[in-house]
């Protein structure tokens, strides 16, 4: 019964350190929403037409779209903004996770308590995953309210399929900056790592396949498993979902059993 109170109260301190940079992913979000679909939904078919007049390598870095306004909006924000905001906040956050009481020289009080290492980085890392999946819900319901406020149709595309297939790659790279945070100490480490891993998947995914020789390397990086899915047009594809939270699962659990065995600062 103690464990599991002090267990709430890991959660809930977790819950109040970080809700302020939910409410700010959130906003931004439903920010750049409003924009995409008050600009497509004015202008939607030059975007379109500039777009196909596009090298392919630019034009892959858009995402996929199907040439109509509201495609556009949507291939806007979830192959390029929905990415970046989400990755900035789980890397972030499954940095802080990991060493966050400890750089902050808080980790002695928590580690007063009769609570494992590994325990409270659970609890912390399910007020991330969490977190996660509420930033996304947000998403989706700024990109319906302002598709409905705008007068952009949307009927013909199943957002919430995309946004199902962005809760893997987003916690993939959280857990990846969790896990080198936690077995370093560093959280500069395991953010530099993620970030860097992230960008360059994101590169080598959308451009190598314009060269037809080297289209199936692009298919070995984790941003593949968001982006080969095609979520938008072609819906949730299980397999590619399966394998990037079960890699991040690998990743969390690398970096709990690492952080039960290293030398803790504070």
């Amino acid at each position: 019964m103690l464990r599991n109170r002090l267990l709430g109260s890991v959660f809930a301190k977790s819950v109040r350190d970080w809700l302020t940079w939910t409410i700010i992913a959130v906003v931004a979000l439903w920010l750049l929403a409003a924009m995409y679909v008050a600009v497509m939904s004015t202008s939607g078919d030059a975007y379109v037409t500039m777009l196909e007049d596009f090298p392919e390598a630019l034009s892959n870095i858009y995402g996929t779209q199907d040439g109509s306004a509201a495609g556009m909006a949507l291939a806007g924000m979830y192959s390029i903004m929905a990415p970046i905001v989400l990755l900035a906040y789980a890397i972030g956050l499954g940095s802080s996770a990991a060493v966050g009481e400890e750089e902050n020289r808080t980790l002695p009080v928590l580690l007063s308590s009769p609570l494992r290492r590994r325990s409270i980085l659970a609890a912390k890392t399910a007020v991330v995953v969490i977190g996660v999946i509420i930033v996304i819900a947000g998403m989706w319901l700024g990109i319906e309210v302002s598709a409905a406020l705008f007068g952009l149709d949307m009927s013909q595309h199943d957002q919430l399929a995309p946004a199902i297939q962005l809760v893997g790659l987003v916690l993939l790279f959280g857990a990846l900056s969790l896990g080198v945070s936690a077995a370093t100490g560093v959280s500069a480490l395991g953010i530099g790592v993620a970030a860097g891993l992230a960008l360059a998947s994101y590169f080598i995914t959308t451009l190598l396949p314009v060269v037809e020789e080297l289209a199936e390397i692009a298919k070995l990086t984790p941003w593949y498993l968001y982006s080969g899915a095609e979520a938008l047009y072609e819906g949730i594809d299980p397999l590619l979902l399966v394998i990037a939270l079960g890699i991040a699962a690998v990743l969390f659990a690398a970096g709990a059993y690492r952080l039960d065995r290293r030398d803790l600062k504070g």
